[in-house]
């Protein structure tokens, strides 16, 4: 056997990539295989019976389907369910009323490292809204396992139990995020949750309060922050000198532009990643200001990433009227991508279009999706794609509507120079017309030669005449013809590279 493999560093990693079946093959091989197995094995676990059914089986049993216990655990239980335990890196656990029972008979372990000493991401779904039988045991226990150096948790909890959670007192965290699928939880439930978490690296949660904001901007080490910004945020809000000093990636989600337009002017951001979700209608006004302010709050030469995304417009939102324009953001040198999703978009032309790409060279994601609302066709046409790849040669994932109808019966060529992207595999053609199949897979071949596939129209546009099915259909001719178009020039290149050895070979005769 090859010495790299008595290495278990090296035999964990191969093992990783193996189904269950096959690590318990592999367990049974040999001797120095049975550790790192076990470690995989054992590493990820979806609740607490794997270890429980590494016990006696007389301390256990089932009944439709739920473990139940059946006596106290005994020191030389203890020993066999530490020495799996311990392998136990990532915890998920729901809260069932049929579980107390299982927490009862795991608090008193002989001491606190034989159970999951070595837990690092733990993962608690609980919507009870209220103290349930044996939840409190569950409770006990969680202490039991935080003590041992926690680093990341995510909590699907209902307010209750997050309230609970804030209690017992996981300082060492280092990611936390906090959902709700059903009721939000209040500002002030998630304050008291995260004020004392100073360790922080990363935080996603829902609506946060002023008091809250002051407390995360002097988290010495946060680096990603997810938050919900309600409208009671006042316009004037300030922070203490240097704040976020470590943040890098923020997304801030409102119902309306102004909070998000507060915690801007709020101070200056020196972030790499700016994440913007605005769930109400469209605000015109409040866009414009918005990306106004952008260039102005955030670091010019830091900024690599912006993503703005809007819901469904206001039924008096004007569709005719040019949103916003990009101008503002040009200053962003560096920047590698810009999303906008949403019901309206900046309208762009082939010479729009062709700014957008030399103010940002460097681009590699350009995503200008519109999901809903009055439909507008584009400006832009397959020959403003030629512009776009062009100046931004590093791009490799691109959500544009393109004008693909042709008219004439001689369509456009695509271009004689070297425009030619090779690290695009796939396009979202958003909501774009099209005709001649044929011509347009023919000319997107030629300028994006590894293309295998394209979407269009999975939105909620609202086009007239009744034309999208047709067009859907048009643009998965499109994709067909790529992958076929693809598959032709790869083999014209390993034909051509083959006829070049050979010339090679009979000139060295």
């Amino acid at each position: 056997m090859h010495q790299c493999l008595y290495l278990e560093e090296i035999l964990q990693e191969i093992f990783k990539n193996a189904d269950s079946r096959s690590l318990t093959v592999l367990a049974r091989t040999c001797r120095l295989f049975y550790e790192p197995t076990l470690n995989v094995i054992y590493s990820d676990l979806s609740g607490l019976q794997p270890l429980i059914e590494r016990l006696p089986r007389d301390l256990w049993s089932t009944s439709s389907g739920e473990l139940v216990i059946q006596r106290p655990l005994r020191p030389q239980d203890w020993e066999v369910f530490a020495s799996y335990s311990r392998r136990v890196r990532s915890l998920r656990l729901r809260w069932f009323a049929s579980d107390a029972k299982l927490y009862r008979a795991l608090l008193s372990p002989p001491n606190t490292s034989f159970l999951l000493p070595n837990l690092r991401t733990f993962t608690w779904h609980c919507l009870s809204t209220r103290s349930a039988a044996g939840l409190d045991d569950m409770l006990v226990f969680m202490r039991l396992i935080f003590c041992h150096n926690l680093a990341a948790v995510q909590l699907i909890v209902s307010e209750y139990a997050l309230a609970a959670f804030s209690d017992l007192g996981c300082t060492s965290l280092r990611q936390l995020v906090i959902q709700n699928h059903k009721v939000a939880i209040s500002a002030n439930v998630t304050e008291d949750a995260i004020h004392k978490l100073s360790a922080l690296r990363s935080l996603a949660c829902g609506e946060v309060s002023v008091r809250a904001l002051h407390h995360l901007a002097q988290f010495p080490s946060l680096s990603r922050l997810t938050i919900w910004l309600g409208d009671d945020i006042p316009s004037a809000l300030a922070f203490p000198r240097f704040p976020f000093s470590k943040l890098r990636y923020l997304t801030i989600n409102t119902k309306s532009i102004g909070p998000c337009l507060s915690m801007l002017k709020a101070t200056n951001w020196n972030i790499r990643c700016f994440h913007h979700r605005m769930d109400a209608g469209y605000d015109p006004a409040g866009r414009k200001v918005l990306l106004e302010l952008l260039p102005l709050q955030l670091s010019r030469e830091s900024l690599k990433c912006i993503s703005l995304h809007t819901s469904t417009p206001h039924r008096d939102d004007d569709p005719i009227t040019n949103p916003f324009s990009l101008k503002p953001l040009f200053s962003f040198k560096n920047l590698l991508i810009l999303e906008l999703i949403g019901a309206i978009l900046p309208e762009l032309d082939n010479d729009g279009l062709r700014k957008l790409a030399i103010a940002w060279p460097q681009l590699r994601v350009l995503i200008l999706h519109q999901k809903a609302g009055l439909y507008r066709a584009p400006q832009v046409d397959l020959t403003g794609l030629v512009l776009l790849l062009e100046h931004c040669t590093k791009l490799h994932q691109l959500a544009l509507s393109v004008n693909a109808i042709i008219d004439t019966k001689a369509p456009p060529t695509p271009p004689i120079s070297s425009i030619s992207n090779k690290l695009i595999t796939f396009i979202n053609f958003s909501n774009s017309p099209i005709t001649k199949t044929a011509e347009v897979a023919a000319f997107l071949s030629a300028i994006v030669p590894n293309l295998r596939e394209t979407l269009s129209w999975t939105g909620e546009v609202m086009c007239p005449g009744g034309s999208v099915q047709e067009y859907r259909k048009r643009w998965d001719d499109v994709a067909e013809l790529v992958r076929v178009f693809a598959e032709v020039r790869k083999q014209e290149r390993e034909a051509c590279m083959h006829a070049l050895k050979s010339e090679g070979v009979r000139k060295s005769r």
